[in-house]
């Protein structure tokens, strides 16, 4: 199952999909299993999941592999499938450098609320 790690422009580690999946929606088992991992399409439902669990709704939600306006609402996002760690602790720095070394970085999903 694909693991990605969402951060937000404050650099702080929001959601990590390792710690959600177990509760995961249909939408999420879904995505991740399907034969080869889409990041273009995981990253949309892997934000969507993140907001919902913290009761934030937004309009729609768009993938780019870069950030294409610096005023935009969004998260960061690494795929983290060869980073063994438990789960990152939100909101620690450490665990945001950690996730920028040792991730790739995919690309960036802007909240249209």
């Amino acid at each position: 199952m694909a693991r990605l790690v969402l951060i937000d422009k404050k650099n702080r580690v929001c959601g990590d999909t390792a710690a959600f999946s177990p509760r995961c929606s249909y939408a999420w088992a879904y995505a991740s299993t399907c034969c080869k991992p889409d990041i273009k399409g995981l990253a949309p439902i892997a934000a969507r999941l993140l907001d919902e669990s913290l009761g934030k709704t937004c309009r729609a939600y768009k993938f780019s592999t870069f950030e294409s306006n610096g005023g935009s609402d969004g998260y960061f996002v690494f795929d983290c499938d060869c980073y063994q760690a438990a789960p990152a602790d939100l909101g620690d720095p450490a665990a945001t450098a950690a996730v920028m070394m040792s991730c790739l970085y995919v690309g960036y999903v802007r909240r249209d609320h």
